[in-house]
């Protein structure tokens, strides 16, 4: 699920290897759901910065015709962030009922916009595959699962069109 492509902000609770309780740092995806888990760091909250910058893809979607660049890891921080507030919520029970509701909050607004800019791009793909197949230019602008949507709907293209 998680594969080091995203990076996440954390906050030291317990001193392991270097750092120190109160340490604030960035690391992989993966390791910050191992350390969250284990109670070692805190998951500093970032899912309003995300949110924003889903937005400003999706306006950005909507107002140029190509497909635009997306910012490094947008996705995998999305679903990162994800992943962090469905198990803060199953976690943390005991919270005030206002902090669930803004953490449930968050994660329905983070998973709409997601799924917006998803529907979004993947119109614009295919429409992509079938005015440019394999096209290095479009490949360029697309996230690694993006990428693999691209060209194999550009290779199913070639195959039905005998362009192959």
């Amino acid at each position: 699920m998680f594969m080091g492509r995203a990076l996440i902000a954390v906050k030291i609770l317990k001193p392991f290897r270097d750092w120190k309780t109160g340490d604030r740092i960035i690391i992989e995806d993966w390791k910050a759901k191992e350390l969250w888990e284990a109670g070692v760091v805190e998951v500093l909250d970032e899912t309003d910065k995300i949110l924003g910058e889903i937005e400003r893809a999706i306006r950005e979607e909507l107002q140029n015709e190509p497909l635009m660049p997306l910012p490094a890891g947008l996705y995998e921080r999305a679903e990162f962030y994800m992943y962090y507030l469905e198990n803060y919520v199953r976690m943390n029970a005991g919270e005030s009922i206002e902090t669930i509701n803004v953490k449930l909050t968050k994660l329905a607004n983070l998973k709409k916009k997601l799924r917006d800019l998803k529907i979004i791009r993947f119109r614009k793909i295919l429409e992509s595959v079938m005015q440019r197949p394999n096209s290095l230019e479009i490949l360029s602008r697309l996230s690694p699962e993006e990428r693999r949507a691209y060209l194999e709907l550009s290779s199913i293209r070639d195959e039905w069109l005998g362009e192959s």
